[in-house]
């Protein structure tokens, strides 16, 4: 037993690849981001109220419809 919280096991950031520390993180197509990570994947822009995914990586509404 390592007696650590099994709740509080370390995330990784799909993003950066770093633990997330964070209070807050986000969820997209099981997989856990740092806010400040979620970014398009073609225009780089910040996703902060939607995305949209194709083969795992994520897309601004734009980029996802070309």
């Amino acid at each position: 037993m390592d007696g650590g919280d099994p709740l509080r096991r370390a995330v990784c950031c799909e993003g950066c690849t770093r633990v997330i520390s964070d209070r807050f993180l986000l969820r997209v197509d099981d997989a856990s981001w740092h806010e400040r990570c979620l970014q398009c994947a073609a225009c780089r822009r910040p996703l902060t109220d939607t995305c949209y995914v194709r083969g795992a990586r994520p897309y601004c509404r734009a980029d996802y419809q070309r």
